[in-house]
């Protein structure tokens, strides 16, 4: 016996929104199964490994808290991609200030000076003014060594598109690089 056209495995992504937003968490399984994988994948090609299903699993929580706020101005792949990517973010900045918070505490003991501590921040800094295709693409590749073949996959675009991505982004960050230089040095 087939599925009748009102179950949730032959609705669309707005159609099982719709029903979500309503109570209805069959159609929220059915929504987290289709999506889980394509989630997960981008994760794990964005953080570490041993970090993937923390992240994964904040992103999952993310979207029960804010599946009602989703108003379909976007499709809802859009939408969901950008909360991986702002708990992707999340993530970095987290790693960032406990490792910060580390150094710190280790040029503390030492009474050196914490020249490493501030380029951490900086480059954290930096990392987050840049626009986020960009961030994803320098991540990738010197984060996680991938190859742009590899990175064109993983974000579903062409090589070219990689790399003219990891291009425009390091030529952006060094934009950023001189004009805050000039900022503080005028």
């Amino acid at each position: 016996m087939g599925l009748a056209s009102n179950e949730p495995s032959n609705l669309s992504d707005e159609e099982l929104i719709n029903r979500i937003q309503k109570g209805d968490k069959e159609s929220f399984d059915k929504l987290v199964r289709d999506y889980f994988p394509k989630i997960n994948k981008k994760v794990r090609a964005l953080v570490p490994p041993e970090d993937a299903d923390d992240v994964t699993q904040d992103v999952l929580l993310n979207l029960v808290k804010s599946i009602d706020k989703f108003k379909g101005k976007s499709a809802f792949a859009t939408w969901l991609n950008r909360i991986v990517s702002n708990r992707v973010a999340d993530y970095y900045r987290k790693v960032f200030r406990q490792r910060n918070r580390f150094i710190i505490e280790e040029e503390i003991i030492k009474q050196e000076p914490a020249e490493e501590v501030n380029n951490n921040i900086e480059m954290e800094d930096l990392l987050m003014k840049l626009p986020e295709n960009y961030r994803e693409v320098i991540l990738m590749k010197l984060c996680h060594n991938l190859s742009f073949a590899e990175i064109a996959s993983e974000l579903g675009v062409t090589y070219e598109a990689a790399r003219s991505r990891y291009r425009r982004g390091i030529k952006c960050a060094a934009s950023k690089i001189d004009s805050d230089l000039l900022l503080t040095h005028n």
